[in-house]
């Protein structure tokens, strides 16, 4: 066999690992306060946020509307592999102060997601007017609950949690003529009820733990990229925008409610771009790796050696792309330790 047939076989191969593994990756990113007077934790400053804006343009990412992204899911179209949203919760008044100057400079669309019991006139939120104004800029106001409750903790019924999730988008609708059916879950947190309802609503839901999304991802618990506090930093944050979601047939458990303080997750994937030695799973609380176990060449489950802590715990897998260079799939599992 000559060179140039061995080359062409070669590219063939190449060309068809790309096809079978072609990226649709939507990547959202959350903030919360854009401001050097609050809250770490919570917060970016505002020379932070702009260099988070330059990296998105310097990546030659389009940032669209959230709803762009969601119609795509709806639709069972591909996400198109250029894609990032940007999203505030709570309606802070940094956002109008600082953020809004900067996504009109760079001409970024963005979502709010607020809490219409909150809205000012306050020192803390945005009142109707200033969120009427940031709809004029490409601002999409959504649905935060009334009051940022609870919806896994703090012991509402189906019908209270149903009635007050409508109340807050009537709110919306009649004070800025804007319903898009987006929630965004207070705290990140849901259930598998609570992801029931909101199907049956015809909402969109999308909570606090990391991870690209695609046409395939989960409607009522979308993954967002935190971009505040420690994950403010533009490097770490690259590589979340470079990201890939896992393309996965089946994980279990699907609810959020562990069965044990040391529970498993069972993940089955469709097909692998990566070394099964180079997935990488973390567990909050824990500062190093929890090595997962294969059962076969798709299917891998992983469980805490040591008993998780109380609250929010994430289990989250990354592995380094082979087709794609430089970038890592990522995942994230959600579990509510009450």
């Amino acid at each position: 066999m000559n060179q140039s047939v061995i080359q062409k076989a070669l590219i063939a191969i190449i060309v068809g690992s790309c096809l079978l593994f072609k990226t649709h990756a939507a990547t959202v990113l959350i903030y919360h306060h854009v401001s050097d007077q609050t809250p770490k934790s919570t917060s970016v400053t505002t020379e932070q946020f702009q260099q988070h804006l330059e990296l998105i343009k310097e990546l030659k990412l389009t940032v669209v509307p959230l709803t762009t992204i969601t119609n795509a899911i709806k639709n069972n179209t591909p996400v198109d592999n250029n894609w990032v949203a940007i999203t505030f919760d709570d309606g802070y008044h940094s956002v109008y102060d600082n953020a809004l100057p900067l996504l009109q400079q760079y001409n970024f669309p963005f979502t709010v997601f607020v809490n219409p019991k909150m809205v000012g006139p306050s020192k803390l939120y945005l009142d109707w007017d200033q969120l009427a104004e940031l709809s004029k800029h490409q601002g999409l106001i959504a649905n935060h609950t009334m009051a940022h409750e609870n919806l896994v903790q703090d012991g509402l019924t189906d019908e209270q949690m149903i009635e007050n999730i409508q109340q807050a988008e009537q709110m919306i609708l009649e004070k800025l003529n804007q319903s898009h059916k987006l929630l965004a879950y207070p705290y990140g947190e849901y259930d598998d009820k609570i992801k029931k309802d909101l199907h049956k609503l015809g909402y969109v839901g999308f909570a606090q733990h990391s991870g690209a999304i695609n046409e395939t991802s989960e409607l009522t618990a979308l993954s967002r990229f935190p971009a505040n506090g420690i994950y403010a930093n533009p490097k770490t944050l690259k590589a979340k925008l470079n990201s890939i979601p896992f393309n996965i047939k089946s994980i279990s458990p699907s609810d959020t409610k562990p069965m044990s303080n040391r529970p498993l997750l069972e993940v089955s994937l469709v097909n692998r771009d990566f070394y099964q030695s180079q997935l990488a799973c973390f567990i909050s609380g824990s500062s190093q790796p929890q090595k997962p176990e294969w059962v076969s060449d798709l299917e891998f489950k992983i469980a805490s050696d040591n008993d998780i802590p109380k609250g929010r715990v994430k289990y989250n897998c990354t592995a380094p792309s082979i087709t794609h260079s430089g970038r890592f799939y990522w995942m994230s599992k959600l579990f509510i330790n009450l």
